[in-house]
């Protein structure tokens, strides 16, 4: 866990002992894009993507069944659309790991 995240969560917790609700968490995944989490009364969770520039408000990300997420799968999506890919070749083709000669 790194310093960001560890700070995050501790703001987080002093705040709900004093009383304060958070009600959401911006996420940046290693892919570089930035996701807001808001929670909802009923438990889940609904994720929106930050547009950077502006210029298109928040995207909402829905689960597969409704617009409401529970951790688990929120947790797999965001791992599964987050990681980086990798750059494409001259041909179109993301390079490959095995040698041709």
């Amino acid at each position: 866990m790194n310093t960001s995240t560890k700070n995050a969560i501790e703001i987080a917790s002093d705040l709900g002992r004093r009383g304060f609700t958070v009600a959401s968490v911006e996420v940046h995944t290693p892919d570089g894009r930035a996701w807001a989490i808001d929670t909802t009364n009923t438990g889940g969770f609904r994720l929106f993507e930050i547009d950077r520039d502006g210029r298109d408000g928040p995207n909402e990300h829905d689960a597969v069944e409704g617009d409401t997420w529970d951790a688990g799968d929120l947790i797999d999506y965001l791992k599964a659309v987050g990681e980086p890919k990798a750059p494409p070749t001259r041909d179109g083709n993301p390079p490959s790991s095995h040698p041709t000669t």
